[in-house]
């Protein structure tokens, strides 16, 4: 077949940065390449319904391709934080009920969360999904995932046969959009990584000798903390095992005193803590407070040369 040239007809034209030809050429996605043309060509603004409606896309496929041009550095991400509640448009009940009529995807998303509830939602309840579905242009499978997520947590909290309040379904929603978990495969990511996180945190627990109750806030707040700079169990244990003998109770301020000196030290597992925190040639707790055996030498120290002065 013979080797044919092709020109690009128009006047005016759309300057595509070469990096970002390779990057879309090397990515080998038609849609995505479609969507940066798309938003080239509309200044960058994007409405997720109108683009699926405009390149005969469905929404999930455009979101896919925003997170896509995302995943390879094209695409910048917003630089906002959305605000649970007051941010979220009032909807009315027949807007809701028709444009519900014209998704089948949300459809769908209402029936699984009624079976979730085992009931029928409320006028709210259904708004404040609309709301989550259209507003924070959340897909619906991703959705789902929350809800179950939310439901699972307030059984775990609250027992069997609990489900979240719609609030706490709201609120999990923007900390979503806010971490950018946009499509299922981020969302079954971050719920593998937070399931990992929670057994590490009842690991914690267990070692902190807390049973027959849940974390209060502040206690969560401590242990992601210390998980975060990437604390394992038996570290957490041994700074847990000094607080109770310096204080004589597990007292989180100063435990947190601990690992923090540790953190500082870049001290993190059992074996380094052990081999770096010189407590006995310092006469120093990680806490930064004298070690209470060494409190009593020099106590003892001083009385015996008082005696042998006469003093």
């Amino acid at each position: 077949m013979e080797d044919t040239k092709y020109k690009l007809r128009g006047a005016s034209a759309l300057t595509i940065p070469v990096a970002d030809a390779d990057a879309l050429i090397a990515a080998g996605s038609a849609d995505t390449a479609l969507l940066y043309l798309y938003l080239l060509r509309s200044g960058g603004e994007l409405d997720i319904a109108r683009a699926a409606f405009d390149l005969r896309r469905t929404e999930k496929d455009v979101r896919a391709a925003v997170s896509h041009l995302q995943d390879l550095g094209i695409l910048a991400t917003p630089d906002k934080h959305l605000l649970p509640a007051e941010e979220l448009p009032e909807y009315n009940a027949a807007e809701v009920s028709r444009r519900s009529t014209e998704s089948p995807e949300f459809q769908a998303l209402v029936e699984e969360t009624q079976r979730v509830y085992g009931r029928l939602l409320s006028s709210t309840e259904l708004k404040t999904l609309f709301g989550i579905w259209d507003y924070l242009a959340l897909p619906a499978d991703v959705i789902m995932l929350l809800i179950h997520h939310c439901a699972d947590e307030a059984a775990a909290r609250y027992g069997a046969g609990k489900v979240p309040s719609f609030r706490a379904v709201e609120k999990q929603a923007y900390g979503w959009v806010n971490r950018e978990i946009i499509t299922y495969e981020r969302a079954e990511t971050w719920l593998t990584e937070l399931e990992q996180r929670n057994e590490k945190k009842n690991e914690v627990k267990k070692a902190l000798g807390i049973t027959g109750r849940e974390l209060s806030p502040t206690e969560e707040k401590y242990i992601d903390s210390w998980l975060e700079m990437n604390f394992g169990t038996e570290a957490l244990a041994e700074a847990y095992d000094r607080t109770v003998v310096k204080t004589g109770e597990l007292k989180w301020k100063y435990m947190d005193s601990i690992v923090r000196s540790w953190d500082s030290k870049g001290l993190h597992t059992l074996d380094e803590i052990e081999k770096g925190d010189r407590r006995s040639s310092t006469g120093r707790s990680a806490g930064g407070t004298q070690d209470p055996g060494r409190e009593d030498l020099e106590r003892l120290k001083k009385l015996r040369e008082k005696i042998r002065n006469g003093t």
